[in-house]
């Protein structure tokens, strides 16, 4: 007897676009939904292209509201990982480039050398 040939429902895209945002391989994905990996990417191709972007994106959503609404922790994540501050003194990096102060959230036009 002949397998039915799979038909994606709205359920099982909603469940291979979840498992793979949360880094799931498409093996696994295939094994979970029941179906080889072949087929897995012949109908799911969008979600599997789509998912991690979509999971990153809801990350850091959360995290740029977390850090701009005082949480001093996710603050500091975003500015040491996206705006590339460090914690190094001033003396420990001779070729510095001019870092501009902020007073208040406002950047103020000096610069310290």
């Amino acid at each position: 007897m002949a397998r039915q040939p799979h038909k994606p429902t709205p359920e099982t895209r909603a469940q291979v676009e979840a498992l793979c945002g949360y880094g799931i391989t498409e093996d696994e994905i295939s094994t979970y939904i029941g179906i080889a990996p072949k087929t897995l990417r012949k109908h799911y191709r969008h979600e599997l292209d789509t998912a991690v972007v979509k999971a990153n994106a809801l990350v850091a959503r959360s995290l740029h509201g977390q850090a701009t609404g005082g949480n001093v922790a996710a603050a500091i994540f975003w500015l040491k990982v996206r705006a590339g501050w460090s914690e190094k003194r001033p003396e420990d990096n001779d070729n510095r480039p001019n870092v501009v102060i902020i007073h208040g959230g406002i950047p103020d036009d000096r610069t310290s050398n």
